[in-house]
């Protein structure tokens, strides 16, 4: 298993990776007709997304996918050109994300979300695990940004909050943790714990 990339968040001219998610996925690739091909270990989906909040609204603002179609011989797949979203055509290539093969900025795609998101900056990497994606306690900085209906209504510093998070699973694990080998269920549900990006308070 490897690391996930995170979906990040442009908040304030500055970029956080979206790290907490309150309620079920924040947006579902399927709306915009698109089945994205895994594009790397380090990105089973096969896509990354970028959001913003542009006057008080969520936004899509940001897509990178991976598109594939079978191409000549077997076990071939080559490009498949993504459509035109909110007027945008995708670009093939990156200069930052070469695993994707279609690219499209400036969406300006409304998101209608209502629930919370976990804005997340400075990642302790003495807490770097090779699975998943990290969750919001394993970073420095975090902002919470309360949303209804896609529009912006609260913002909260958590990063106090986090720092306790994070001692207390520090105490936690120095007790608990010996030699033995973890058990099946142990293992299943660390893994299913490092892929899930929900959070509650």
């Amino acid at each position: 298993m490897t690391a996930q990339i995170n979906d990040t968040f442009r908040y304030h001219a500055k970029e956080y990776a979206v790290a907490g998610i309150s309620e079920g996925e924040l947006f579902d690739i399927s709306i915009l007709e698109l089945e994205p091909s895994m594009a790397s270990t380090a990105c089973w989906r096969g896509y990354q997304a970028q959001f913003t909040v542009v006057q008080s609204h969520l936004v899509l603002d940001t897509l990178h996918v991976n598109l594939l179609r079978p191409g000549e011989g077997k076990n071939r797949y080559e490009r498949e050109a993504g459509p035109v979203i909110n007027g945008v055509t995708p670009s093939p290539s990156s200069r930052d994300l070469d695993f994707f093969n279609n690219h499209y900025q400036g969406l300006s795609y409304h998101i209608e979300y209502s629930g919370g998101l976990l804005l997340a900056d400075g990642f302790i990497q003495s807490l770097y695990v090779h699975m998943g994606f990290h969750p919001a306690w394993k970073y420095e900085t975090v902002i919470e940004l309360i949303f209804d209906g896609g529009v912006l209504t609260g913002e909260f510093d958590r990063s106090e909050r986090m720092a306790e998070i994070r001692e207390s699973i520090s105490q936690s694990w120095g007790k608990e943790n010996s030699s033995r080998m973890p058990s099946d269920d142990e293992i299943k549900q660390f893994v299913e714990r490092a892929f899930d990006r929900r959070y509650q308070w």
